[in-house]
């Protein structure tokens, strides 16, 4: 045998050797993994919980006799109050009164905040507006004496007995007319 093939012959067996190390090395990996897998997978666990959810309702409402309630969406839909005597002929310093009712249904809970009232015609700037709450339906003088400032927050199922008061200002000059629109706006909570 020559010294170039006893060569080739010694590279040979070392490749043969170190190719079954790298075999028997990745074999005892492979074992090792599967174990750490099998360990891994017995110190695992999981839990689960659902639920379907489902949001609250409400319709806010209103009524001018108050028993029979309707949406009012829109100041363009605005319901009729129906004022005491006097309001199609006011003179200055004239007060005139009307009931009006508020109700809350469905499921959920509102705040109500009224929002000042707007004044359209010859009669923007020459009149005040108040309201107060009262226990029963219906509105009058009285009711400015024994009534109290508007609720915050209504629940499902609550009426809500407004008294609105209109005073003419001593500037209105005859003939004078415009249109007021009241709002009351409902937020779920």
């Amino acid at each position: 045998m020559t010294v170039s093939s006893q060569t080739e012959s010694i590279d040979v067996q070392r490749r043969a050797a170190k190719r079954r190390k790298i075999g028997a090395l990745l074999a005892g990996g492979l074992v090792l993994g599967v174990g750490a897998a099998v360990t891994l997978a017995s110190w695992n666990d999981s839990e689960f919980a659902k639920a379907n959810l489902t949001a609250g309702t409400f319709v806010f409402q209103g009524s001018t006799d108050g028993t029979t309630f309707a949406d009012h969406a829109s100041s363009g839909g605005a319901a009729s109050l129906t004022f005491t005597t006097g309001f199609d002929k006011l003179s200055p310093n004239d007060v005139v009164y009307a009931p009006y009712a508020l109700k809350l249904t469905g499921s959920s809970p509102a705040t109500l905040t009224p929002t000042a009232p707007a004044v359209t015609g010859a009669l923007n700037g020459k009149a005040t507006f108040a309201a107060v709450q009262t226990t029963t339906f219906g509105c009058n003088a009285g009711a400015f004496t024994g009534g109290t400032t508007l609720v915050t927050t209504m629940s499902p199922g609550d009426t809500v007995n407004l008294c609105l008061k209109v005073t003419a200002g001593s500037t209105i000059a005859q003939g004078d007319t415009g249109a007021v629109v009241w709002q009351w706006d409902a937020v779920s909570q």
